[in-house]
């Protein structure tokens, strides 16, 4: 998770481990379904990066990262909106 990160908010993604979907860390848990997902301040980035280590260790879950999210709390990028909705989503022009 040392990827540089630009913005101000941001969820905390990875996959299950067991059914390989992709999760979102919720109130001490994790979540397939993103409405329930920690918007997390930069400045509490180190408390979830350990929370993620913790289960990744624990075997809940692999390849934990953050999403960057926009000015208006939605997705930046691309891959990350893909890896949301699948493939087939609208795009906002």
């Amino acid at each position: 998770m040392a990827k540089k990160l630009k913005g101000e908010y941001f969820y905390l993604t990875a996959n299950d481990l067991k059914t390989g979907s992709v999760v979102y860390y919720s109130k001490n848990n994790w979540s397939s379904d993103l409405t329930n997902a920690v918007k997390i301040s930069r400045d509490n980035l180190a408390i979830y990066e350990q929370i993620a280590q913790n289960h990744e260790k624990e075997c809940l879950i692999v390849s934990p990262f953050f999403v960057e999210l926009d000015e208006g709390g939605e997705i930046r990028k691309m891959r990350d909106k893909i890896r949301e909705k699948g493939i087939t989503f609208k795009l906002n022009n």
